[in-house]
């Protein structure tokens, strides 16, 4: 993440900028270079060659060339200079030959049955053009590179608050409300920067946010808190109802609906306290608590027509709260039972994961999607508040656990967690 951040990328534009400038220079001066020999020494060659024709036609006697960068040699039938054997064995035109240690520029030309031999020496001339050329462009370089780096330093100083500011956030334990809310007073930036205007707005944001998440969370203890006092109130009305009128369906109804409610009073708790405070994990044996859960639900299962059973197909050991294992079971068991109308609902356990399969009316692609939220319900008689699967969804996303639910109109449906 930090490689393909704001000031990397920033340092990888400068560096490439500077690549280009020093390529630009470089192939700047090779093709002046080219120009200078190509172009404008050939040039001054051939008309220095043509100049002293011009003047030996009107002078026999005319001297050759010799000057601090040119020396002339003329083969002819009244002269004849000491030319070296390399250059009488050339061609006419020009060329770059090697003289003992140096490697001037050679330009040979016929006249009249004579030959000229014009050697410029480039050597001085190169150290005129290092002393009036390369020494001003390395003098501009070293401006722009100078330029380049101070600039880059200060967008990096600009943009450390930022890179502290993304990592600071990034790092916040988002899970522990009371942790959640970074310190951001340690990172400097200038008063009335961006950033500056930017860390105020985060600071009142997260004010807000766990103000609010705080509230949520108080009012879902308080509420479940509260709400245990008048349904013990009602089940005690109905076992005295039970003892005086005997068993009958109506009352079994209102009991598995007082049931249904207590289960979701501790599963709001159990959510509270888990999101606040991490529970201590211990190793349970899955396969015992979904036998023990079978034998609590049987009654229920029982009532509704429908034959609760476990299929072990392996003995699963997990570390884990055993509270949260026993709402999300709970709440898996429940719905299968409150949604098949009738025939099996199966608990599998296998090779690291719970699957609970029912026979029931099955689900569309589109109602499967909507029963993950809160508060939505599929279409069946019985009992319930929405919000069975939806509380399995946030305690398998709590404790990165996979949850995959398959469904079917008419064949049922298939609900696997995978530890």
């Amino acid at each position: 993440m930090k490689k393909s951040g704001v000031q990397h990328r920033i340092t990888r534009v400068y560096l490439i900028q500077l690549l280009l400038i020093s390529m630009a220079t470089v192939l700047g001066v090779w093709a002046t270079a080219k120009i200078i020999e190509q172009v404008l020494v050939k040039q001054a060659l051939i008309k220095e060659a043509e100049h002293y024709w011009s003047l030996l036609d009107d002078n026999p006697e005319q001297p050759r060339p010799n000057t601090r960068h040119l020396l002339g040699l003329l083969n002819s039938s009244a002269i004849q200079d000491d030319v070296p054997k390399v250059l009488v064995q050339l061609p006419d035109g020009y060329h770059r030959v090697r003289l003992g240690n140096e490697h001037p520029i050679v330009y040979i030309e016929k006249h009249d049955g004579s030959r000229l031999y014009l050697i410029f020496d480039e050597q001085r001339v190169s150290v005129l053009a290092f002393l009036f050329g390369i020494l001003p462009l390395t003098g501009v370089l070293l401006v722009i590179y100078i330029t380049s780096f101070l600039g880059w330093k200060k967008s990096r100083e600009l943009l450390s608050p930022l890179v502290q500011l993304a990592d600071r956030l990034r790092q916040a334990p988002v899970d522990n409300p009371a942790l959640a809310r970074p310190d951001l007073s340690d990172i400097d930036a200038d008063a009335e920067s961006e950033v500056s205007v930017l860390l105020r707005a985060l600071d009142s944001y997260a004010d807000r946010l766990v103000t609010f998440v705080e509230r949520e969370r108080q009012f879902t203890r308080d509420a479940s808190h509260e709400l245990r006092t008048p349904l013990a109130v009602f089940r005690a009305n109905l076992e005295l109802l039970v003892s005086q009128t005997g068993d009958r369906p109506l009352i079994r109804r209102m009991e598995d609906t007082v049931d249904d409610m207590e289960a979701t009073l501790e599963t709001l708790l159990m959510l509270a306290r888990t999101e606040q405070t991490s529970q201590d994990s211990e190793v349970i044996i899955v396969n015992d608590l979904a036998v023990n859960l079978m034998e609590r639900l049987s009654p229920l299962a029982e009532r509704k027509q429908i034959r609760l059973q476990v299929r072990q197909r392996a003995l699963m050991r997990i570390a884990a709260p055993e509270a949260v294992l026993t709402i999300l079971l709970n709440n898996l068991v429940r719905n299968a039972i409150n949604y098949s109308g009738s025939g099996d609902v199966t608990i599998v356990i296998e090779e690291g994961a719970v699957q609970v399969v029912d026979a029931g009316v099955g689900m569309e692609r589109s109602e499967l999607d909507r029963m993950m939220r809160p508060f939505q319900r599929g279409q069946s008689h019985e009992g319930g508040h929405g919000l069975g699967l939806a509380i399995v969804q946030r305690l398998c996303e709590r404790y990165e656990w996979e949850l995959m639910v398959a469904s079917e109109p008419g064949k049922g449906t298939q609900v696997q967690v995978r530890f």
